[in-house]
């Protein structure tokens, strides 16, 4: 599944809770991650568990904006998924 043809329309995921550093996300296949939008992290006994989420997808950062105008990289998340007005439902 490529996210990026779904950006900006309202979608279904189905993929596994997990908490990153910049705040819940779900893991959808491979290196697929979407984060959720306003939730900071997934309950103890949600995480690792299987999620069906619905909202919009959106695109947001950049990866250019990991780098200074010098070159030098910065931390940071860049590009990345985000599923706003989101609601989830718990499938495992």
């Amino acid at each position: 599944m490529d996210l990026a043809d779904y950006v900006d329309d309202t979608a279904i995921l189905f993929g596994i809770a997990e908490n990153a550093a910049h705040g819940a996300v779900l893991r959808c296949g491979g290196d697929a991650h979407v984060y959720i939008d306003g939730l900071s992290e997934w309950d103890d006994g949600d995480q690792y568990a299987a999620f069906e989420v619905t909202g919009t997808l959106v695109e947001e950062g950049r990866d250019a904006d990991l780098r200074t105008a010098e070159g030098a990289v910065l931390h940071g998340i860049g590009r990345r998924y985000v599923m706003k007005n989101a609601t989830w439902e718990r499938i495992s």
